[in-house]
């Protein structure tokens, strides 16, 4: 079964938010969302030829790392105070009663921080808002549909290590460090904040997903699980 029929099979009973469908990607830090919701664009797009599918990140919405480290928040960097709520709410509205919004700067995952570039977004037929904090309070009302990505912990850490090892070389603070040091460092932020904000923050919203969707370490899709089925 393709994404795209996945996502059909709700559409005639989903009461949308908005005159545009918003679905939500989200799963624990590192579990491929992007990826996955990268890919997903590419096959709705196959079905909706002339209309927009736009993709955007909840990491978009985050304080940058100045403003966490001047309000001593650097430490709960992905956890709700972290995000920006008034940024969020005028996104949203604007995209909703106009036809277009400014995205005042985007995460680079790279180097760990917000980057200053304005973005336009023109209202899409398809907004797909990908990341961790997808279900809780600060994006539930705005979303029509949500995919909950699960991968077991162990393979989700291999990923996480994996790809941190790959962007630590684009952090000036870290950058010095060796293979070694840099993967105590990394094991660290995993079970010191990544796991805190998995088990606070995404996993308890888990049910309220419409699909929950079980991944592999292959990045398969193993096993489907809708809401109330």
């Amino acid at each position: 079964m393709y994404l795209k029929d996945i996502v059909a099979n709700y559409l005639p009973n989903i009461k949308l938010n908005h005159d545009f469908l918003i679905i939500g990607v989200t799963g624990n830090v590192a579990s491929g969302k992007s990826t996955f919701a990268s890919y997903l664009k590419k096959e709705l797009q196959k079905t909706f030829l002339f209309d927009q599918i736009e993709t955007i990140s909840t990491d978009d919405f985050l304080y940058t790392n100045d403003y966490l480290i001047h309000h001593n928040l650097f430490n709960k960097k992905g956890w709700l105070e972290s995000y920006d709520f008034n940024k969020i709410t005028n996104f949203f509205n604007d995209l909703n009663q106009n036809e277009k919004a400014v995205l005042n700067g985007k995460y680079n995952q790279q180097i760990g921080d917000m980057n200053q570039t304005n973005y336009l977004i023109k209202k899409p037929t398809v907004l797909i808002l990908e990341g961790t904090m997808v279900l809780t309070p600060l994006f539930e009302e705005y979303i029509d549909l949500s995919i909950f990505l699960e991968v077991d912990l162990e393979t989700n850490y291999k990923w996480f290590k994996g790809r941190s090892l790959e962007n630590l070389k684009y952090k000036k603070e870290y950058a010095h460090l060796s293979v070694d040091e840099a993967s105590e460092v990394i094991e660290t932020i995993w079970s010191d904040v990544n796991l805190k904000t998995f088990f606070n923050y995404i996993e308890p919203y888990k049910e309220n997903a419409t699909i929950k969707i079980s991944v592999n370490e292959f990045h398969e899709i193993e096993k489907l699980a809708f809401q109330g089925n």
